[in-house]
């Protein structure tokens, strides 16, 4: 053999070891960045722990200056008191990504009834609560504060009246400009940390795929399916690290699970095409972002914007602390646009109120009296709100005469055929009243006493508000709502779904890969979901199917432990048999 031959030979050899050596096998476990886990205690409530679990996971080395807060990842765990003490020891973990805006706190229902239907079942099994980066910016300082000291107004006038805590006083709520570092809280951070939290809890591959399984409500469920087709590694020659890998099998609340709702990915020609077009956008609109010109949150948006949650979270927090008290929150509130205009969208029983801001005689909430209790019922009930996603039905309004309401369209109007079913995003479909009498006091009559009301049913009662109420009093470690949700979250999947598979999106590189898996999807039956998006994308051919009587958007997360006619939550339960049957 030749000299040349020889070395040709060697090259050959020692370029084929050094491939070996680099190229990550496609059998080697993946290992989690997070570092320094922790875990705290928050409570026992009927022999289930909740406790707040976070790991150090740092943002990128380039990301703005931040809370240290931000470089630490968690969520909630709710697990047996008398189960492991250890997950990897659970026979199963649901793992649930949350809706838009909503915070680890949003869970906390469906995750206790979840765990308690699965012990009555003979399983133990764990609900983590996931909690978005961006919950590291929340505002608690105010609602830790009310919580020790009693009162509610401390929390309202340190947010709005100037009021020192500890010798602090609010900074102010940050405006979009000074929100950088939620640049680097999108899509492909939520779904890393998600990643990250369940390798680090579990680091055996073949444990997770058995163990896990994953979920969303709203939104959440659209970042779910999104996980499924990630890969984590970026090398399509290993799949241990690929979404679906991770998890035994997938369930939605009033959403769906998928990375591909349109099938864009099954049509070459298609799937080239509007990655050049949607990827491209993206880009566009991430650097519109990191130049200040995009919003990088809702802000004075009313209904859902910062002012606007943090009135829910105030007003769960006063209902908690003095439910039975004749409310003070609304003199305490400041007159601004953004304020008035959320309370007059929420509240209006016309559109003349409504366009007159209630100066046609019918007046504006802040004209009636209420109890802290009947002031968060008429914000956030079925058959008073104005606006569906933020609907529950947790009772009904007592202590005075009511009138029925037509703004924006009367429940009524969601029976038309067809078209009914779209009405039902705007209101929803109940009939709402509002009060008419400006000196009674308005008391709230609770899910489970409700027989008699002639605008309900107890079939349309589904949720306490004694514990919709702490659950958005609650201050740190995570709020119900959060106070800055970061809408490159909603931009980066509307790319993902309309086909960008580039840039920030190139790591979503399967599709359907969650249809491979059992699944479950759970609809509420007086939601918009199931009629809308869930008639134009439907579940898996394969899927469980459970549709929910009775139950709003919110509901499907958020129900009493036990329902009006005696079965338990039917959320908990039918994700505990789903759980249960795997």
């Amino acid at each position: 053999m030749n000299r040349v031959v020889r070395a040709s030979i060697a090259a050959l050899v020692a370029g084929t070891a050094i491939h070996v050596a680099f190229t990550p096998s496609a059998n080697a476990e993946p290992v989690s960045s997070a570092t320094d886990r922790q875990e705290r205690v928050l409570a026992e409530r009927d022999g289930i722990v909740v406790s707040v679990v976070s790991y150090r996971l740092p943002l990128a080395a380039d990301a703005p200056p931040h809370p240290s807060d931000c470089d630490r990842t968690g969520f909630l765990r709710y697990r047996p008191a008398d189960g492991p003490a250890n997950s990897r020891d659970a026979e199963h973990v649901v793992v649930q990504e949350q809706g838009l805006g909503g915070g680890a706190t949003n869970s906390d229902s469906v995750a206790t009834n979840t765990v308690r239907s699965a012990m009555r079942l003979g399983h133990n099994i764990e609900f983590w609560a996931l909690a978005r980066r961006s919950q590291c910016l929340d505002e608690t300082t105010g609602f830790d504060f009310a919580l020790r000291s009693g009162n509610y107004l401390d929390a309202v006038d340190y947010y709005f009246n100037g009021k020192e805590i500890d010798g602090r006083k609010f900074p102010g709520f940050r405006q979009s400009s000074n929100l950088q570092v939620l640049d680097w809280m999108g899509l492909d951070r939520v779904v890393r940390d998600q990643y990250e939290l369940m390798l680090a809890e579990i680091p055996d591959q073949a444990v997770r795929q058995r163990k896990f399984v994953c979920t969303g409500i709203s939104l959440g469920g659209l970042v779910t399916g999104l996980f499924a087709d990630w890969d984590f590694d970026g090398n399509p020659a290993t799949q241990d690290d690929a979404g679906f890998n991770q998890c035994a099998a997938f369930a939605a609340q009033d959403s769906m699970v998928s990375s591909d709702p349109a099938a864009i990915q099954n049509t070459p020609f298609f799937r080239d095409v509007t990655n050049v077009i949607t990827g491209g956008a993206n880009d566009v609109l991430k650097a519109g972002f990191r130049a200040d010109v995009m919003p990088r949150i809702f802000g004075p948006v009313p209904v859902t914007g910062t002012k606007a949650f943090l009135i829910l979270r105030l007003a769960g927090l006063a209902a908690h602390l003095a439910p039975d008290a004749e409310s003070q929150l609304l003199q305490h509130l400041p007159r601004d646009l953004d304020i008035d205009l959320t309370l007059n969208t929420l509240f209006a029983p016309t559109w003349a109120a409504f366009a007159t801001n209630g100066a046609d005689g019918s007046g504006t909430i802040r004209d009636f009296r209420f109890t802290n209790t009947a002031l968060l019922g008429t914000l956030i009930d079925n058959n008073s709100t104005n606006f569906s996603l933020l609907q529950q039905g947790v009772g009904a309004l007592a202590g005075g005469p009511v009138q029925d309401k037509s703004f924006p369209n009367p429940g009524e109007a969601t029976q038309i055929p067809v078209l009914g079913g779209y009405l039902r995003i705007s209101a929803g479909p109940q009939r709402r009243v509002a009060p008419t009498d400006h000196h009674a006091l308005y008391t709230w009559r609770n899910y489970d006493d409700v027989a008699g009301v002639p605008y309900t049913a107890p079939n349309h009662e589904v949720a306490d508000i004694r514990d919709v109420a702490r659950q958005l009093a609650a201050g740190s470690p995570y709020a119900y709502w959060e106070t800055y949700f970061p809408l490159r979250v909603v931009v980066d999947i509307g790319a993902a779904y309309g086909g960008a598979r580039s840039g920030d999106m190139s790591n979503l590189r399967y599709a359907g890969m969650s249809r491979t898996k059992p699944n479950l999807a759970v609809f509420g039956g007086d939601s918009s979901v199931q009629n809308t998006a869930g008639a134009l994308f439907p579940p898996p051919m394969l899927a469980q199917v459970q549709t929910m009587p009775g139950y709003n958007h919110i509901d499907t997360i958020g129900a009493a432990a036990v329902q009006n006619n005696g079965a338990l939550d039917y959320s908990g339960q039918y994700l505990a048999e789903f759980v249960a049957g795997l």
